[in-house]
Parts: structure tokens; C-alpha cells; sequence
């Protein structure tokens, strides 16, 4: 690769969009919307049976030799679920890209996500693939540079500053606002992305809510799974 490849690796429903579309605004990347969600759902290999639909050249490694073609000609910023990319979570692999992450507490990422897919699975959760991507960006001696979503929509300008310093870029306050709209990365995803595309900044968020009762068994098993990968992520926030 001539450029660099910079990855932000998050659980669903946590802001990472609105992320994905401030570096979007900086006009220096190409910007790869959760391409890896292709080989997880679509690809010859697929881990999941939710989708039918069969996408060609979606297997986990010829998507990776996309991302990489792509930084032959230009820096790439990818945003995606860890799980997605469940395949490539090894060290010859995460090494070679400038890894980031992204988490949200997850009484609040669980229930967003429960309300879109309330069938959802374990790996779904985005959680227990995001530890597993943390310990292999530490095998290969990277920081884990996380940024929480609370503190990004309290402070984004502060926040954003923090994590281009650690992952080797200019900070551009200019790009924490933009105009509302659908990108055309976003095409396979765009169900998901809709609120995003009707905002024009990272906007607030809520505190997050009481954890799932003994009322709620799905959420409070899936709570119980990640809240020591959010803890031990958060614990390095920017």
C-alpha cells in the first residue's frame, strides 16, 4: 500500500455513521462504508442467513484487496463492525492498517440495535468481535486509541482534535458540520443510515439508559457480554 489505511472498528448503533461522515467531509480519503459487512452477510463464505441476496467478489480476502488497491492511490478511512470483518482479525491484517475504535454504553447500543433487528445474534451485538479486535491491535504493539460516543457529541470538536493527533492527522474543525444528504457509499446500508443523512453535525445524545431488567432476558444476556469490552475500551477514551 502507498497510503495509509485508517480503521475505525465499532459495534452498531453507536454514532460511528455520523463519524464515517466528518472524515467524509475532510475530502483527503476515500471513505469505505462497512465494506467488510459484504463477505459477512453476502459473501460466499457468509456467516449469517439473514440476507438471501448473493454479492460477487465479497469474499472476506478479495474485500481486503479492495481496501488495499484503494490506498494505492489515496489515504482510506474505513468504518466497520469487527464482526463483520470476523475472518481478518489477526495480526497480519489488523497490522497493517492504523486501527481505531468506537464505542457507545451499550444499554443504549443494545436496545437502538434490538429495536431495528430484535432477532439479533451474539456476534450481531458487535461486542465480543470488537475485544477480540482490541487484543490483536495490542499483539501488534498499536495503542488502542477509542473514542466514546457520549463524549464525541458532548465535545466533537475536542474529541475529534484527540483522535486525529493519535492517528496521524490534521485536525479540521471545518468538518464537524456538514450538509444533510445520502452518500453513495452508503447504498447497501442506507435503511440504517437515514437519520444520519438528515443531520448536519454529531448532534447530543442522551445519557445512557437504565441497564435491561430481569424483564428484558435477550438484552440483559447480551448487556452481561459486552459490558466488560465496553468498560475496558472506554477506561482508554480520548
Amino acid at each position: 500500500m502507498s497510503y495509509p489505511v485508517i480503521v475505525l472498528w465499532s459495534v452498531p448503533r453507536s454514532v460511528s455513521t455520523s463519524f464515517e461522515r466528518m472524515v467524509s467531509e475532510r475530502g483527503d480519503h476515500t471513505v469505505l462504508d462497512e465494506p467488510f459487512s459484504r463477505a459477512y452477510y453476502f459473501g460466499p463464505d457468509r456467516h449469517s442467513q439473514r440476507y438471501a441476496e448473493t454479492i460477487p467478489h465479497s469474499a472476506a480476502r478479495e474485500v481486503l484487496e479492495e481496501i488495499e488497491e484503494a490506498a494505492e492511490e489515496r489515504p482510506v478511512f474505513v468504518k466497520d463492525m469487527a464482526y463483520h470483518a470476523v475472518d481478518l482479525l489477526e495480526a497480519d491484517v489488523l497490522g497493517r492498517f492504523r486501527n481505531s475504535f468506537l464505542v457507545r454504553h451499550p444499554s443504549g447500543a443494545l436496545r437502538s440495535l434490538a429495536r431495528r433487528w430484535p432477532d439479533f445474534t451474539d456476534a450481531e451485538t458487535g461486542w465480543p468481535d470488537l475485544g477480540r479486535a482490541a487484543d490483536v491491535v495490542e499483539e501488534v504493539g498499536q495503542p488502542l486509541v477509542v473514542v466514546d460516543a457520549n463524549r464525541l457529541c458532548d465535545d466533537p470538536d475536542a474529541v475529534v482534535e484527540r483522535w486525529c493527533e493519535r492517528i496521524g492527522l490534521d485536525h479540521r474543525p471545518e468538518t464537524l458540520t456538514w450538509e444533510p444528504g445520502m452518500r453513495p457509499e452508503w447504498e447497501l446500508w442506507e435503511e440504517w443510515h437515514a437519520s444520519t443523512s438528515r443531520t448536519t453535525g454529531f448532534g447530543t445524545m442522551s445519557p445512557p439508559p437504565s441497564p435491561p431488567g430481569d424483564d428484558e432476558p435477550r438484552l440483559q444476556e447480551a448487556y452481561a457480554d459486552a459490558l466488560p469490552v465496553y468498560e475496558r475500551l472506554v477506561a482508554h477514551a480520548l
